[in-house]
């Protein structure tokens, strides 16, 4: 009876797409609080990371309505079509949050409570980055110098011990970039800290994982016991937490034992766009997908009032999708195009439509000796509007079909315009030859 009763809880909060003003009362922050422990119950039972105290005891009543959440829809979790502004979190290995989540976790006894949240929190991430660093390895007196990001490196690699070698200072000119090598105990290479670039690297299990910090950029990426490169996540860090960000996230998938990528695919939050790529068994591209993530208001059956804020969710739309097939020479006979294009009505409704194309590509008057282009077919949503005939890499004659049975054939010689011929129902009615 308690699972059924929280996950109908857990269900509520979830679907009411909540948000507060600055001058919310009481009821509305404490409504805002509780959507925020929602999400953070599904990051638990997906992660194992938490936020809140209060998200360990209410984390093994939910378990049901996490798995429902997590749910995938489209490229995202269910969850985060009602948490649009916590997109790409769940999936990322690294963000602020773990961070805080670190700290909490060193800092509260189970059960105590600290209901400010991270977004709302009036600290400088860093800072507090430093006191879980200081908790997580009981250096509660030591100074740390965090400004070249050494820190939040130290934090990734689970605190490993502290040995640094650095060149000795008589040696190095005033003007050189300041070098610098940290190791384990055990002598083994742990970080290295070349002009203010960190880079550090670390084995879990069978994968290894290396990361590089410049300025406000930190780089992350996985990869197998193949060593095939299979995440890269990119962040920005800069000042607040609040204000820290994932700006894109990459995903590989390959062929069974072997460095042929299967799938590739990149979500770029930053700008809002999506890109997927598979690949044949020979590694040649043979689908591609670019879309992006664009804000739509939420049609609501209720007249809404005049001051009332629309509610809206993050939508992924296709923007183009191509498709290629190959000869058994590698060369590509067929190209399919399809683009959409979107648009919203006087009756707010939104409107899409696509537009198909296909290239088809003819080898058969090529040779090794005259290196001709191939010949070509352009169809626009199944009607033929192009036809390219080649004799010569610059010799060629081109024929357009138009409605009513009009069509133009035009003659090229040496790249230059010889003839254009104007047919109607496939007789010629009119010719004009050029000179130059």
């Amino acid at each position: 009876m308690r699972v059924r009763i929280f996950c109908l809880f857990f269900l509520v909060f979830s679907l009411k797409g909540f948000s507060v003003v600055e001058s919310a009362s009481k009821e509305e922050k404490a409504f805002s609080y509780l959507r925020e422990l929602t999400f953070d119950i599904v990051r638990y039972n997906a992660t194992g990371l938490a936020l809140y105290p209060q998200t360990l005891s209410l984390a093994k009543f939910s378990l049901a309505a996490s798995n429902l959440m997590l749910q995938r829809k489209d490229s995202h979790y269910l969850c985060e079509y009602y948490f649009p502004e916590k997109i790409g979190i769940i999936d990322c290995s690294f963000c602020p949050e773990d961070l805080y989540s670190l700290y909490l976790s060193e800092t509260l006894e189970e059960g105590e409570e600290n209901s400010e949240s991270l977004e709302n929190a009036d600290f400088d991430w860093l800072d507090l980055m430093l006191e879980g660093l200081k908790s997580y390895t009981g250096l509660s007196e030591e100074k740390f110098d965090i400004t070249d990001g050494s820190k939040i490196l130290e934090l990734l690699e689970q605190g490993d011990s502290r040995g640094i070698d650095g060149l000795e200072t008589g040696k190095i000119a005033e003007d050189s970039p300041q070098e610098f090598l940290y190791t384990k105990n055990n002598g083994n290479l742990r970080r290295f800290t070349y002009d203010g670039e960190q880079f550090t690297a670390w084995q879990n299990g069978e994968n290894l994982f290396l990361v590089n910090f410049y300025g406000d950029k930190l780089v992350r990426k996985e990869f197998d016991s193949l060593s095939r490169l299979m995440k890269s996540e990119k962040m920005k860090i800069s000042g607040l937490a609040k204000n820290a960000s994932v700006l894109s996230v990459s995903s590989y998938e390959y062929q069974e034992n072997s460095n042929r990528l299967l799938k590739f695919i990149t979500e770029n939050y930053s700008e809002k766009k999506r890109r997927e790529n598979r690949f044949d068994a020979s590694g040649r591209v043979i689908y591609s997908l670019e879309s992006h993530y664009e804000e739509r208001e939420i049609p609501s059956k209720k007249k809404k009032k005049t001051d009332e804020k629309a509610k809206t969710e993050n939508v992924l739309l296709n923007d183009k999708e191509t498709s290629l097939t190959y000869d058994d020479k590698g060369r590509i006979i067929q190209e399919e195009i399809g683009a959409w294009s979107y648009k919203k009505n006087l009756a707010g409704k939104y409107i899409t439509e696509k537009i198909s194309q296909k290239n088809l590509y003819d080898y058969s008057a090529v040779t090794e000796q005259n290196n001709l282009p191939p010949d070509v077919l352009f169809f626009e949503d199944g009607e033929l509007h192009l036809e390219r005939k080649f004799k010569s890499p610059d010799t060629y004659t081109e024929k357009m079909y138009f409605e009513n049975d009009f069509s133009v054939e035009v003659l090229y010689e040496g790249g230059l315009k010889k003839s254009e011929i104007i047919y109607l129902n496939g007789k010629e009615v009119r010719r004009r030859d050029f000179e130059y």
